[in-house]
């Protein structure tokens, strides 16, 4: 019996081991900034330095998106499905190669509320500089100028804060779509 558990031991700490190299996942919260509701249906926009176009990531019914970022070359993954809309460039449950910082952003029907509403151009803003590690040690969560909603993100999780586009930003947005004759 002694043998069998030592035998064992090594193997425990080989896969252990093992475990610890593959992909980390993060857990992408959107909240609304006003109601601390969590909002489906959004498009999260993720960067990093190593891929060529941002990639897409549509929340789940729960806001939820899920990222994950590996150390080896031969788990990345990234399959985009037109049929999850993000403009067709969506994606679902990505890995990516670890990278010390990305840069994290809502498409505009969701603008953020890491920066003031009346900010030029901040609905197309996004959140620079997100350290991975940061996240996976402690997590993090954005600024909230919208409300007075607060959140503690859990190591692994980032939280979003994001808000409803405002009429005048509706406006813009019926202008500059296909019947632009139809707006107020």
């Amino acid at each position: 019996m002694r043998f069998a558990a030592k035998g064992l031991l090594p193997l425990f700490l080989v896969a252990s081991c093992a475990a610890a190299l593959c992909a980390q996942t993060i857990q992408i919260k959107v909240v609304d900034g006003k109601t601390g509701r969590s909002v489906k249906s959004v498009c999260v926009g993720i960067q990093t330095k190593d891929l060529k176009s941002p990639v897409y990531i549509p929340t789940d019914k729960n806001g939820v998106a899920w990222l994950s970022f590996t150390h080896k070359n031969n788990e990345i993954d990234i399959f985009y499905n037109p049929k999850l809309g993000c403009g067709g460039t969506g994606v679902i449950n990505p890995v990516l190669k670890y990278i010390d910082t990305f840069t994290s952003y809502t498409t505009g029907y969701n603008p953020s509320c890491a920066f003031p509403e009346n900010m030029p151009g901040t609905r197309w803003k996004e959140i620079d500089s997100i350290s991975t590690n940061e996240v996976f040690q402690h997590g993090f969560a954005s600024a909230n100028t919208c409300g007075k909603v607060t959140a503690s993100p859990q190591p692994g999780q980032v939280i979003l804060f994001v808000r409803p586009r405002n009429s005048q930003e509706k406006r813009q947005d019926c202008k500059a779509g296909e019947f632009p004759i139809l707006c107020w």
